[in-house]
């Protein structure tokens, strides 16, 4: 499988567990993955995951779809679902890429999960903003820190030119707001 192909094109991929993830990928020769990752293997790095040629089963264009979410199957999928459970520093990735499909399909997976997405929140900004450690680094998850939260929310709407993602940042920060104000009036 030629993975250079698939440069700069929406893609899905199917995982040697057998996920499957819709997105926009950049092709990572061996170098630059071993460079960047320390993993000597070419890879596709579709914002924030990195697939490498022996973890990918297959690699489908998704270019010559346009259906109601365009060259994607779902408003958003599994890539999104897992940055709500892996918490700030993924779903931070992919609201500060460049892909507004990519930050709309984050943003609609936040409002559509907003309960999930409350319920892993914590007070205050990501421990390494303060020269700490986050406490499972380890595994991967964490928590989505709420200062953090609505910093990232904040930047969408003061820098971002997509009006559609600005209105769906502004929601999300309204609905922060009220359900925050409710559980400490509550308290």
């Amino acid at each position: 499988m030629d993975l250079k192909q698939f440069d700069n094109k929406c893609v899905r991929i199917t995982d040697i567990f057998g996920e499957a993830y819709e997105g926009i990928v950049s092709y990572d020769s061996e170098e630059y993955a071993f460079h960047e990752y320390g993993r000597n293997q070419e890879a596709l790095h579709m914002t924030p995951m990195v697939f490498y040629r022996d973890d990918i089963v297959s690699v489908e264009s998704l270019e010559d779809v346009n259906g109601p979410y365009g060259h994607y199957s779902e408003k958003y999928g599994l890539l999104e679902k897992k940055c709500l459970e892996w918490g700030t520093d993924m779903i931070e990735e992919v609201l500060d890429s460049e892909d507004d499909t990519g930050v709309s399909r984050m943003l609609d997976c936040m409002t559509d999960n907003f309960t999930l997405l409350t319920e892993n929140a914590v007070p205050g900004l990501a421990p390494w903003r303060t020269g700490g450690m986050a406490e499972d680094a380890e595994s991967g998850q964490g928590p989505v820190y709420l200062e953090e939260l609505r910093n990232m929310l904040g930047s969408l709407v003061k820098y971002n030119d997509y009006k559609e993602n600005v209105k769906k940042a502004e929601d999300l920060l309204e609905r922060l707001k009220e359900s925050f104000e409710d559980e400490t009036d509550r308290q």
